[in-house]
This record gives structure tokens, C-alpha cells and sequence, in this order.
């Protein structure tokens, strides 16, 4: 009967084990993601209107119709700059290059049709960096460019001293 104890209790330890590597998995980011809410010039939403993320990194173009309230939300897209095109019937195009996407993030990028023909384009730079008021999380992104001419050990561990607020802490 001690026996078999034993090997029930070892049997549950390899279960939560394996339960607590698989969560670790799991919870690995690479992608991030844009939402925002499409309007126009007098502040009333734009339901139907197609919006559009293109991207050198990623293949093809990714596009999303906003719903009656006017919201949009594409996720699933690799870190990168995008340029975003927003169309809708009886609006004048809108586009806005240079966004910058990164792991994890999810901005706010509102947009505002102006009435136009369709041949008509808006372009809009976005030069300030955006605030991604839908999160309290503090992340960081480690560059390539830090991880090669930052010197740094061999284990991951060694670059969380570049991630702001975060201790590398001995086990």
C-alpha cells in the first residue's frame, strides 16, 4: 500500500508539471494587432467601411470591415511598420503610413473620412508614436540591433536588465 502511494503522488507531480510547461507555451506572444473606430466628419461612426494593413513582413493584405458601431479590429499581425488604407462608400480614401506595430500591442488608430468621390485620397502621417490605451501591461521589445552590440551573457536572462522595471531576481 506505501507503494502505491508513492507512485499516485509522483504520478500527480509529473501531471502538474506538465500542466505548468504547457500554460508556459501557451502564453508566448509574437504577434500584435490594430483596432479603432472609423468616422466621419461630424463625429458619427461609419459602419461597413473596409479597412486595410499592408506590411513588408506581412504576405498580402489583411482587411476588416468595421461594424455598426463603427469598430474595426485586425490581430494576428507579425511587429513591423504598416500603412493602413481606409475606404467606404461615398467617403474620400484615407491612408496612414508608418505605423509601428510591435509584439504584444494592441493601438487605438481612429480614423476620420472626409465626404469626397471616390478618387479622392487623404493621406495621414503618423509621425507621434501611439498610446495603446486598451492595456496596463508593461512590455518591452528587445531589438536585434540591442542583442548584437549590447554585451549580454548566453541565456535569455540576460537581457531582461534592458526591459524597464524588471529585476533578474536568483531562483
Amino acid at each position: 500500500m506505501k507503494g502505491l502511494n508513492f507512485f499516485r503522488n509522483r504520478a500527480l507531480w509529473l501531471v502538474v508539471l506538465a500542466c505548468t510547461l504547457v500554460v508556459g507555451a501557451v502564453a508566448q506572444e509574437t504577434t500584435g494587432g490594430i483596432q479603432g473606430t472609423v468616422k466621419d466628419p461630424s463625429g458619427a461612426v461609419v459602419s461597413g467601411a473596409g479597412v486595410a494593413v499592408t506590411s513588408p513582413n506581412l504576405v498580402g493584405t489583411k482587411t476588416s470591415p468595421t461594424d455598426t458601431s463603427g469598430n474595426y479590429r485586425i490581430v494576428n499581425l507579425p511587429p513591423g511598420i504598416y500603412t493602413m488604407t481606409v475606404t467606404a462608400k461615398g467617403f474620400a480614401t484615407s491612408k496612414r503610413d508608418g505605423l509601428v506595430l510591435e509584439v504584444g500591442h494592441l493601438p487605438l488608430v481612429d480614423f476620420s473620412l472626409e465626404v469626397g468621390g471616390s478618387g479622392t485620397i487623404v493621406e495621414v502621417s503618423a509621425e507621434t508614436p501611439l498610446v495603446d490605451v486598451t492595456t496596463n501591461v508593461t512590455q518591452s521589445n528587445v531589438t536585434s540591433d540591442v542583442i548584437r552590440d549590447v554585451p549580454h551573457g548566453r541565456s535569455f536572462q540576460s537581457v531582461i536588465q534592458f526591459a524597464p522595471a524588471a529585476r533578474n531576481e536568483p531562483q
